[in-house]
């Protein structure tokens, strides 16, 4: 069953060079991920009650361009299981048009909290999570190799405000982390094409983020990223991102971010 949702960009989800920040997306899908798991009854809320939480394991962008201020944009998503541990959930950007602007994908896993791992779906949700799954579900993930000496780094302290329900780090912010590294000459005159992440583990309140980044190729442009912790050297995430020169006047998401 697809559920969707029609909004607005708000100024406040565009960057420098208007338009729309990755950042922004990521929790426009998020927040539909959860309104939706909300109306069937499957939302953080209902999960934390006994005693689980849904983990997002990672996450994937196409873009066909960013969106500007103002733009009036329709969210639709749809969610499946996968071995019984993963659920995966896909969402459509489309403009006005019914022109898709960014299709994303998405893994998510229910935790316990007490253990800290992972249960199977079967186990930990109610009938209405198999009446409502998809039959109609592509999916490309690839695999994100870890980097080796990084070109530059960025260091971030975590926040009360970067916190979720969870109390762990709004997923948003390791791709705004993540993109902070790169140099600031290819986030002012190029757009990004592909954006991926892999979580492996949570940053908490008051940790030290390390964000590095290594570019990989030119052809297209491609970084990888690792977020680590600056103390326990824990990597929490791995992201991929690709960027197309010259895209700025289409997708300018300067430090898009």
């Amino acid at each position: 069953m697809e559920y969707c949702l029609v909004f607005k960009v708000g100024h406040s989800e565009v960057a420098p060079h208007g338009r729309m920040r990755v950042v922004s997306a990521v929790n426009r899908f998020q927040d539909i991920a959860g309104e939706h798991a909300d109306h069937l009854g499957l939302g953080v809320r209902d999960l934390l009650r006994g005693g689980h939480t849904w983990v997002l394991h990672r996450m994937r962008m196409t873009i066909t361009r960013m969106p500007g201020p103002g733009e009036n944009l329709k969210i639709r998503t749809w969610y499946r299981p996968e071995r019984d541990l993963y659920s995966l959930r896909n969402f459509t950007m489309e403009d006005a048009q019914g022109e898709g602007v960014i299709f994303a994908e998405s893994s998510w896993v229910v935790v316990d909290l007490k253990r800290g791992r992972p249960v199977r779906l079967s186990s930990a949700m109610p009938e209405t999570y198999e009446e409502n799954r998809s039959k109609h579900f592509p999916t490309g993930f690839r695999e994100i190799p870890e980097m080796g000496d990084e070109d530059g780094e960025v260091r971030f302290h975590v926040r009360l405000h970067d916190l979720d329900i969870n109390h762990h780090v709004n997923n948003a912010h390791y791709f705004e982390w993540a993109l902070e590294a790169i140099p600031i000459e290819v986030l002012g005159s190029s757009g990004p094409v592909e954006v991926e992440a892999l979580f492996r583990t949570p940053a908490r309140y008051g940790e030290e983020i390390v964000s590095q980044v290594k570019k990989v190729d030119n052809f297209p442009v491609v970084y990888l990223h690792r977020l680590r912790s600056g103390k326990s050297k824990e990597t929490c995430a791995l992201v991929r991102t690709e960027w197309a020169p010259g895209r700025q006047s289409r997708s300018r998401a300067a430090a898009g971010i």
